[in-house]
Parts: structure tokens; C-alpha cells; sequence
């Protein structure tokens, strides 16, 4: 997995500056590591960067903006891994478990439909 310096992460990043960093850094958009190497960023950090840059010169978003669009994308991340964390439990239980799941999850999704309900 690809690591990078502040300056490496500039060089690769065409619309970011050493101010545009900081900045980032600051309001805590991106949160490099701190190694005895000094600080580094992860290719997920990178990717971070590339969109922060985006979200600011292409749609004029403000810090405000920028930290709860981030933030919304990390909790979005966050339940996909719970979500396939699920799924694989889901996948490894007896076929009549996963009938029974998945219809009762028909039911919470449609509840009108549900046959306690009558």
C-alpha cells in the first residue's frame, strides 16, 4: 500500500497546493498519520484529497459544506462494511434461517404487506 509526504501528495494532486493541504488538514477533512518518519499519507488519504479539491472548485463548497459531505461519505463507508459484515453472516447460516430473514426483513420494509398485521 502506496504512502505518501506532503510534498509527494502535491506532486501527484494537480490542484493541490501546500496552503490547500494545511487547510485540509485543519478543519480535519484528512487526517494524515504522524510515523517516526514523520507525517504521511494513505492511498485512502489521497483519495480524500483528490475529492476535497473537487468538491471546492467544482461546486464552491465551504468548510462547513466540505466536513459534512466528508463526514456523511465516512458513515456511508462505514455501514457498507456493516452491511456485508451481514451479508456474509447472513450467507453462512442454514437455508431456512435465510428464508425466514428474508422475509422478515419483507415485512419491516413493506409492513402493510405483513400478515401479523391483519
Amino acid at each position: 500500500m502506496a504512502d505518501y509526504t506532503a510534498e509527494e501528495l502535491i506532486a501527484v494532486i494537480d490542484d493541490l497546493t501546500d496552503a490547500r493541504l494545511t487547510h485540509y488538514i485543519r478543519i480535519r477533512a484528512v487526517q494524515p498519520m504522524i510515523s517516526a518518519q514523520g507525517t504521511r499519507f494513505r492511498e485512502v488519504d489521497r483519495a480524500r484529497v483528490e475529492l476535497l479539491c473537487n468538491l471546492s472548485d467544482c461546486y464552491g463548497l465551504d468548510d462547513d459544506a466540505l466536513s459534512l459531505v466528508m463526514s456523511l461519505l465516512d458513515e456511508m463507508h462505514g455501514l457498507r462494511g456493516e452491511v456485508q459484515a451481514l451479508m456474509q453472516a447472513l450467507a453462512r447460516e442454514p437455508d431456512d434461517a435465510r428464508r425466514r430473514i428474508s422475509a422478515r426483513i419483507r415485512e419491516v420494509r413493506t409492513p402493510d404487506a405483513s400478515p401479523d398485521r391483519h
